[in-house]
């Protein structure tokens, strides 16, 4: 007979079916406060700030064009928690993954910002991939690995330990390209404009001994929020 506790990944973020779940973790955790005798012995503790900081790893089996918003309010566990960071890799030979994290909020909780990732072309594919199109229609061939990390900063409300209210701000986004060169020659980082895009860390170029040429680079700029509709 199957055990229940036997290949029981839960979609606890609902990416919905073109992800499969491969492993989740609630993070519980918490804090503990001692007070000493006159010998240095622990003669009292209470437990406080007890929550979850849930994360859930998935691998991509169908074409992606968008992904949950960050600061999105979910149930986990009967406890409401915010969606905070969402890291999407690509790589030569490898299906696409997701990472997801959230940390717990106020019980009750509602979205109040949220930040969209933007519209993406994830293709399930095995093959590194730009994502957002940041090198324009089309992706060099010398590309074999991409990291797409949004993210927004959570803020609590918690004296006492406990959480009475949550925001979040600065939505951001940070694009990382990995090439390799067979030819050793030199990969450019993609223009970029407006206000908020830069790119965040130039073409790193490392020369291995009985290797290939590789060269790096970072993309970064802000993603748009939205404060709810008053009611």
């Amino acid at each position: 007979m199957a055990n229940n506790g036997f290949n029981a990944a839960t979609d606890i973020f609902s990416l919905g079916s073109k992800w499969k779940v491969q492993t989740s973790n609630t993070n519980a955790s918490g804090s503990v406060a001692k007070c000493p005798n006159s010998k240095g012995d622990t003669t009292h503790r209470d437990a406080y700030a007890q929550r979850i900081a849930p994360s859930a790893e998935y691998v991509c089996i169908d074409d992606v064009d968008e992904l949950p918003d960050l600061g999105t309010i979910v149930t986990i566990e009967t406890k409401k928690v915010m969606i905070t960071q969402i890291v999407v890799k690509t790589a030569k030979g490898a299906a696409p993954t997701a990472s997801v994290s959230g940390v717990q909020v106020e019980d009750g909780a509602t979205a109040k910002r949220t930040y969209s990732c933007g519209t993406i072309a994830l293709s399930a594919r095995h093959q590194a991939q730009d994502i957002l199109g940041l090198h324009g229609s089309t992706t060099p061939d010398t590309l074999t690995e991409s990291t797409f990390t949004f993210s927004i900063t959570p803020s609590l409300a918690e004296p006492q330990g406990t959480i009475y209210n949550s925001d979040c701000s600065d939505g951001e986004m940070v694009a990382q390209f990995t090439h390799t060169s067979g030819t050793g020659a030199a990969i450019t980082a993609p223009s970029v404009s407006g206000t908020t895009k830069v790119v965040s860390d130039p073409v790193s170029k490392t020369s291995p001994e009985n290797d290939y040429v590789t060269m790096s680079y970072s993309v970064t700029d802000s993603l748009t929020g939205t404060d709810p509709s008053s009611t």
